[in-house]
């Protein structure tokens, strides 16, 4: 597709019916095909079963970007019930799982890539969470997919996790997002920048370890300086300190 076409989309929530089904299985296959072998586990090989139960839940919408009748995009949200058991259970399990709304992977057709589309779908996934009453959001990507994990920092998402999927043990990163409160202040808190590289895939073990040493260090990620390709960390206790001497002063004098 031409990179400057003005491109129309329309958003559809999808159904459990053939057409929606082979079109969602119609995607995913041209995007696994897209990827070289050793970068085929980007995304999760969901089964026709997988999409059906996605697709029949009461719980999890799946949402299309639609070129005319052509799906370029989909993602899958959950809103799990506190009776639910949810994906990502070793997360965020200092909440319960109605504050939660867990964000599944964007899939964009190659063709249409570059057009922001992976960004929409995180807004629009982001409003229905909030529509349903959702705290935090929650997701896990590939530590060696940055162009997945950069872009959900930029969206505001933060690292605050690194590990291994207690599935497979592949390498993850898990992000979260407050959805009800505003980011945090990080202005007099210090900062630690953590270079990406030239060549981000070649770099990502050595990054992946100084991820891991970090997190164990109580850093979170929470920005990505674009001009030099670095992921800002700071400490939690330093953010939490900020926040503290802030809401003292904007109360000072204040009588309770």
């Amino acid at each position: 597709m031409p990179a400057d076409k003005t491109i129309e989309l329309t958003l559809k929530k999808l159904e459990m019916t053939a057409e929606d089904l082979k079109a969602l299985i119609d995607l995913q296959g041209k995007i696994i095909a897209g990827f070289k072998p050793d970068e085929q586990h980007f995304i999760l090989h969901r089964t026709i079963d997988d999409f059906s139960n996605a697709l029949k839940s009461d719980h999890m919408y799946v949402f299309g970007l639609y070129d005319k009748d052509r799906l370029v995009s989909q993602s899958i949200l959950s809103l799990p019930g506190d009776n639910d058991r949810r994906d990502l259970e070793e997360f965020a399990g200092e909440y319960k799982n109605s504050e939660l709304a867990v964000f599944k992977a964007v899939l964009v057709d190659p063709e249409y890539r570059g057009h922001g589309l992976m960004k929409r779908m995180l807004k629009i996934r982001e409003q229905v969470a909030l529509d349903h009453g959702r705290k935090i959001a929650i997701t896990q990507i590939a530590a060696d997919n940055p162009a997945s994990w950069v872009n959900a920092i930029q969206y505001g998402m933060q690292i605050a996790k690194v590990g291994f999927d207690p599935e497979d043990n592949a390498e993850v990163i898990y992000l979260k997002k407050d959805l009800q409160q505003p980011a945090p202040d990080f202005s007099s808190a210090k900062a630690y920048h953590l270079a990406l590289g030239s060549d981000v895939h070649r770099n990502m073990p050595a990054l992946f370890n100084k991820m891991i040493k970090l997190f164990e260090a109580g850093f979170i990620g929470t920005a990505w300086d674009k001009e030099n390709n670095h992921i800002i960390w700071y400490k939690k206790e330093d953010i939490l300190s900020n926040q503290i001497k802030k809401h003292i002063l904007a109360n000072k004098g204040h009588v309770a």
